[in-house]
């Protein structure tokens, strides 16, 4: 009896030389290395590596080979913003936004399609992503128990983040939750220690949603539980761990954190009149959407408000962001962005779901001698990581969602970051599909 060697496919090749190199550049990036060495960011260290990697990328085959039925969207959302940005009510602002967020923050998403090719590349690229949180997550723990990164903030205590990037309370609030879905989906399937890691980061990660005392981290963290809760397939067993855990948190949370999120129903504040001045922002942004459907320019909208009410701040809303930002055309074109990619996941998810069941059937009949388990063990693994990992980038994606109904995300990384793994996903499972179909016929003909 052959083994299967000659019959399996192959995940395409990629340099572990390059993967490192490109693991090495997300830990930088999210810990923001030029800000915390002061020459490094001097010498621009970031955009070279970055240009390195872009080098890297077009002179190997991994870009030109990058398939995805989401990409004609990535390509009507851009032209929807570079369209804007001649008519745009602040010419500079928007340009300075398009370049420096939207055009650099995209090229993570081709990185992580372009260089996360097989599930042993997704390892590497999740567990840097990952080190980097706990990195940042570890900052916030040692902040709040010293006090260092935690002062007062609209009448209450509020951890801070330790990089410009996630220096307010709501944005460190919302890097914390977006580990949690990776944290939650992995848990079941790594080793021991790498379990105990995952404890750590969800330790470190309940610290700061509590502490960072964000209502928008808060409702985000419901919208999570509700949605896992929906999608689970034990669901009375998740029920149940729930509750444990909340009647063993809950008397534990400061009356100052409890009453914050009281506030979001009630409108009541200790300090400052926040709740008032979303609604008012809120109202403004309405209004100025009404007066300009197609648009006022990326990222023009408190220059617009300026203008117009004599009030400067943003929307703190996603989907107003995006209606005032982009008008009804660029509305419409994010919503199918977003929808796409979440139906092209739970595609990913369930098709890697049912392979699993047919797998884990068959090899239960399959003789250790014949040389066929092994393999068949190492692709059950492969497909129970594909599974894990579009189910944390579906959530990831729920989670974001949630914060845009008080926060405004439209030019971040996030949907990048998610938009990546993504399309590296869709690519790797068409390679399983492949390896299931060629274990399956070995299985059959033996």
């Amino acid at each position: 009896m052959t083994t299967t060697d000659s019959l399996t496919i192959d995940y395409p090749s990629q340099s572990q030389a390059v993967l490192l190199l490109f693991c090495g550049y997300v830990v930088i990036w999210y810990l923001q290395i030029g800000d915390r060495i002061p020459f490094l960011g001097a010498i621009r260290f970031e955009f070279i590596y970055a240009a390195l990697l872009i080098g890297i990328m077009f002179l190997s085959t991994s870009f030109s080979s990058i398939e995805s039925p989401i990409l004609k969207y990535v390509i009507l959302f851009f032209i929807c913003l570079l369209i804007e940005i001649p008519f745009s009510y602040d010419l500079k602002m928007s340009w300075t936004i398009f370049i420096d967020r939207v055009l650099k923050f995209s090229f993570m998403a081709i990185f992580i399609a372009a260089f996360v090719r097989t599930p042993k590349h997704l390892v590497y690229f999740l567990g840097a992503f990952l080190l980097a949180c706990l990195k940042m997550g570890q900052e916030g723990f040692i902040g709040q128990i010293t006090g260092g990164l935690v002062w007062q903030n609209q009448g209450v205590m509020r951890l801070h983040g330790p990089t410009p990037l996630y220096a307010h309370p709501n944005s460190f609030s919302g890097m914390a939750l977006g580990t949690v879905p990776f944290i939650y989906y992995l848990f079941p399937i790594v080793h021991r220690w790498v379990k105990a890691v995952l404890i750590i980061m969800l330790v470190f990660a309940i610290n700061i949603i509590l502490f960072t005392g964000s209502r928008t981290g808060y409702v985000a963290f419901f919208f999570f539980v509700l949605f896992v809760f929906l999608r689970s397939k034990t669901k009375m067993k998740f029920l149940m761990y729930a509750l444990i855990i909340g009647v063993i948190c809950i008397p534990m949370v400061p009356q100052d954190y409890i009453e914050r999120f009281h506030s979001i129903f009630t409108g009541k504040e200790k300090e400052g009149h926040s709740y008032e001045a979303r609604k008012e922002i809120l109202k403004d942004a309405w209004q100025i959407f009404l007066d300009h459907p197609l648009g006022v320019g990326v990222a023009a909208f408190p220059a617009v408000r300026k203008a117009t009410f004599g009030r400067g701040q943003d929307t703190h809303n996603l989907y107003l962001e995006v209606a005032t930002n982009l008008g009804v055309q660029g509305f419409i074109i994010f919503i199918f962005f977003i929808f796409n990619m979440m139906k092209m996941l739970n595609g990913i998810t369930r098709g890697a779901y049912k392979q699993l069941q047919i797998m884990e059937e068959r090899i239960a009949l399959v003789n250790n001698a014949e040389g066929i388990a092994r393999d068949m063990v190492k692709h059950i693994s492969d497909l129970k990581l594909i599974y894990a990992t579009g189910s944390a980038v579906f959530m990831f994606l729920v989670i974001r969602l949630a914060l845009g109904l008080f926060g405004m995300d439209l030019y971040e990384i996030y949907w990048w970051f998610a938009l990546g793994l993504t399309i590296s996903l869709y690519n790797i499972n068409i390679y399983a599909q492949r390896r299931t179909e060629a274990l399956l016929a070995f299985i059959l003909k033996n």
